[in-house]
């Protein structure tokens, strides 16, 4: 069992099939199939439930996935503090609200970019429950998230208070009652503020329009389909250039908490460790 096996259980793992984890990795699916095979017999056990859909992990499996990762990091870490004792080298995944990504993120990017130049960035956009749950999976090194949170693996470190409002195409004439509800996906911490906001009122949220891409969602409210929930930064340049009117809301639908999250138990590389002082410089 070396370091290459594991990686390639760890990616037929999260990738949930043989074949899906041979195009990332590059390899044959036989090559792939044969390891995994060859790990199992070492260890005696069975690792993943095989099916027609593909391949599911076994409790044997998920227990072996979480250490799996830990080594592999660790192995990678060490590498390249020996091989780069003064650089600040390797990849760096990051999950992300899209409203973040399009206000403050851009900037602390940009300044960590330039200053780290050998690291790969690679940014995911996701709802709060999306990218929480690729964070406890190990597949995003950390994420910045909206919210509350209450599992006790992650360190969560709080950035900001984000100020809401609630956007509409006319705020002179609009009836909250009956107006279409414009929303994320499920697992959306701006999301859950709506339908709160609107349990208060004592208002059932029935057939919501979904949307997965902001702008549009900011776009349909200008045209007038409906109604949503959103920062006030996110919308400021809408308002000023009169495309959509915003509305107060009362507390403590009116702000939400921003925060950005990692495992308790993840091994920091030098590229998060570096984008963590990044964001807080930022805060």
């Amino acid at each position: 069992m070396n370091t290459e096996t594991l990686t390639m259980f760890i990616t037929v793992a999260q990738a949930g099939s043989i074949s899906a984890a041979a195009v990332q990795l590059g390899y044959a699916q036989s090559n792939i199939s044969t390891k995994i095979k060859q790990l199992e017999n070492t260890l005696h056990t069975q690792l993943f439930y095989r099916n027609n859909r593909g391949i599911i992990l076994t409790a044997t499996g998920q227990q072996l996935l979480q250490q799996a990762i830990k080594i592999v990091q660790l192995t990678d870490k060490t590498i390249a503090d020996i091989q780069h004792p003064n650089d600040v080298h390797g990849q760096l995944h990051i999950g992300t609200l899209q409203t973040a990504a399009s206000t403050f993120l851009p900037q602390v990017l940009s300044r960590y970019h330039r200053q780290q130049t050998k690291v790969t960035l690679t940014i995911q956009t996701g709802t709060t429950l999306a990218s929480t749950q690729s964070v406890l999976n190990y597949q995003l090194d950390g994420a910045i998230i909206g919210g509350q949170i209450s599992t006790t693996d992650l360190t969560v470190m709080p950035l900001m208070q984000e100020s809401l409002c609630l956007i509409t195409a006319n705020s002179s004439n609009i009836d909250i009652q009956h107006s279409p509800i414009l929303v994320f996906p499920v697992g959306c911490a701006y999301r859950n503020t709506l339908e709160r906001w609107l349990d208060s009122q004592k208002i059932t949220l029935h057939q919501p329009i979904e949307f997965d891409y902001l702008n549009a969602m900011i776009a349909s409210v200008s045209a007038g389909l409906g109604i949503t929930i959103l920062p006030k930064r996110v919308v400021q340049p809408y308002l000023e250039a009169g495309a959509i009117s915003a509305l107060a809301l009362p507390e403590p639908f009116a702000s939400l908490p921003i925060s950005f999250i990692y495992r308790h138990d993840y091994i920091i590389s030098r590229p998060l460790e570096r984008f963590i002082a990044e964001l807080k410089i930022n805060k």
